[in-house]
Order: structure tokens, then sequence, then C-alpha cells
């Protein structure tokens, strides 16, 4: 198939028209300079992610022309860049850094790097008149920006979700169980585990407060004919409120930095107590499984809000926690899958293509 651009005439036809000319279908070719292969392995998930527009690495391309580059200063400096000019001097391009520095010649992309803010400089880039590069002078240290200090991690508080008033009220609505819950004897809790509902015998600050006691004393009961006055409510929402309350921006015991993790169904956020960047985790969770380093690299949500998240999403029964079988981000050695028992069947091919490129991720 000949290329448009070569057909036009015999007149060389600028880099904007080039743009223009090209198939709406035809994925937008992306030069990295700089970059290792984890953060071009990260870009490669990101334009996967992307539906609006399809992306690509040039390196996964040879034989494609570039239309935009993606330029890493942190590791040469702006040798790197000047380099880069030089070989490229018309090619629309982006400076990735994690400091910007005062002057710069092109458009600065800050790290950690976020899809809000990758998409949106790479299109202002695809439609940003071609020209010249303009002069610039690089600053008289070629070394790289120093990158600011990093605060030492805090430490991560767990909890188990087996124990206590959260605990008891799980353990009913997995066992179809229809019992009172007790706390130091005093009936707090009804729990229909085989309709799905439960019935408040105290206050919600009560209930709260039971959540966040570790050594009050619960047990269950039979239940017993209730007034008609103490009116039901659905038993899953009420789990996702417990599972808050307890987790308090904790983490569950059973999961680990590697432990993958997936959604077997989207929660109904509409009838559930907000939780921040519900959705965006939600999102991610539903297509593959993935680890706490995945999750807090492609959407830098706050640790505690991600916790409580994971919480009450296992509480109610829509999070599967996969303790065989890790994700090892950091991992320089492939992590091969355990073999499949025979009764199980494949996994459909529609939903292998994202899980493949994260086990590529992890060989890196």
């Amino acid at each position: 198939m000949s290329n448009p651009c070569k057909d036009a005439g015999t007149v060389d036809l600028p880099l904007d028209a080039t743009r223009l000319l090209r198939p709406v279908d035809t994925p937008i070719t992306v030069l990295t300079a700089g970059m290792d292969e984890r953060k071009q392995a990260l870009l490669r998930l990101a334009f996967k992610m992307h539906g609006a527009l399809r992306y690509r690495l040039a390196a996964d391309s040879p034989d494609a022309e570039p239309q935009l580059a993606l330029v890493d200063i942190d590791g040469e400096g702006w040798p790197a860049w000047q380099r880069f000019r030089q070989a490229h001097p018309r090619l629309p391009a982006a400076i990735v850094t994690i400091s910007a520095p005062e002057q710069a010649p092109a458009p600065i992309l800050l790290k950690p790097l976020r899809m809000e803010k990758l998409f949106p400089l790479l299109s202002e880039l695809r439609h940003a008149p071609s020209g010249a590069p303009r002069d610039w002078t690089p600053p008289p240290s070629a070394s790289a920006p120093a990158a600011p200090p990093r605060a030492a991690p805090s430490r991560i508080e767990r909890f188990d979700a087996a124990n206590g008033l959260l605990g008891q009220a799980c353990l009913l609505q997995r066992q179809g169980q229809d019992a009172l819950i007790l706390a130091d004897g005093a009936p707090v809790l009804a729990i229909e585990g085989s309709q799905g509902l439960a019935r408040l015998l105290c206050t919600e600050d009560r209930l709260r407060e039971l959540c966040q006691e570790e050594t009050i004393a619960i047990q269950p009961q039979t239940l017993a004919p209730l007034p008609q006055a103490t009116p039901p409510r659905p038993l899953k929402p009420l789990l996702w409120q417990l599972a808050i309350w307890t987790s308090r921006g904790r983490l569950l015991r059973q999961i680990q930095a590697d432990t993958a993790l997936r959604l077997r169904y989207w929660p109904n956020l509409t009838r559930l107590a907000p939780i921040a960047d519900a959705c965006r985790i939600s999102a991610l969770l539903a297509r593959t499984p993935v680890n706490l380093r995945l999750i807090a690299r492609l959407l830098r949500v706050p640790p505690t809000k991600l916790f409580d998240f994971l919480a009450a999403a296992y509480c109610i029964g829509a999070l599967e926690i996969r303790g065989e079988e890790t994700l090892r981000i950091m991992s320089s050695a492939p992590i091969r899958r355990p073999p499949r028992p025979p009764a199980v069947a494949p996994a459909p091919e529609s939903a292998g293509l994202l899980s493949r490129l994260l086990r590529k991720i992890t060989g890196l």
C-alpha cells in the first residue's frame, strides 16, 4: 500500500499536512529517548488502556515513522535532549523529568507519569504547528535535574477482616445463615443471610464504635422473631460500610505488595458508601489481575482510600485475592503461571490481551 504522503505529487509535504493525511485508524507512533525497558513497558500499558486513539512505541514498530517523541532527561541530562534534536530537528517532542526546569525548549511532562496528563500532552503535540526548533542554550550544568528528597515510606498498618463485628457479619452472609449478633451480651445487629437482609438493633454511631473496638466480645445467637418496627435493609451495602469503618485506611492482612487482585464483578457504587477514586480503581481491577505496585503506579490514589476500597469490595464478595498467583512488577525474572487443572476451561481470548501485556511487564 503506497504512502499517501509520497503519492501527493512531487512536492514534499510539510509535517502538519503529513499528519492530516494519516488514516484515522493508523496508530500514532511515539519515539522514546532516555527511557529504559521498564518505563517503556508502562507506556505500552497506558497506550493499551487508551480507547480514543491508538498509540504505539516506535521501538515496537521500527518501520513506522514516528509522529511524536518523549525524551527523558533525568538519566543523562540535557545532552540527551540535544542529541535527540540533532537527529530529529522537526519532530514534535515533550521533555519527561521529575523536576521542571526554569526554562525548557519543549513542553514538560512531570514524573510520575499520569494518564490524565500524558494523553492531553500527546494530543497537544499532535496539533502543534511544526517548525524549526527555536534557539535555546542549555543550563551551565549539563547534569540531570536534582530529584527532590523522598520521604521515608510509612509503615502500612494491617487488620484481619475475619475478626470482630465485621468478621461475624461476613461469615453469616457467606454461609447464608440467620442470626443475631451480640456485642458484650447486647443485640446490635440481625443478619438474615438467607435473604440478603440486615436489621439494625442499635444506632449507626454505636455500630461504628463497635467496628473500632478490637477487644469487644462478639457472638452470634439464633435469630428470634423481631418487631415489625425494625425495617430491613440490604445486607451488602451494610457490609461495605462496616468494612470502611473497620479498615480506617488499613490493609487487609492477606494482601501483600505482589498479591494478584481482581474484581469478580463491578460493585454498584451508586448504592454504596462513597470512597474516593472507587470508580477508577474498579475500572482497573475489573480488567485483569493486578497488584498493589501496579495500582499505585497507574492510578496514584491515596493508599488509605485504596485500602478502604479493597476491604469493602472483599467483604461483599466482589474482590478476588489470588494467593498463589502474584504479579512481580519489580522482579527481573518472569513469573511462570502454574499448570492449569485439565477440568478448568481456558480463558477466552478477548480477556487475555491485557493479561499477556502485564505478564510481559513482569518479566522485565
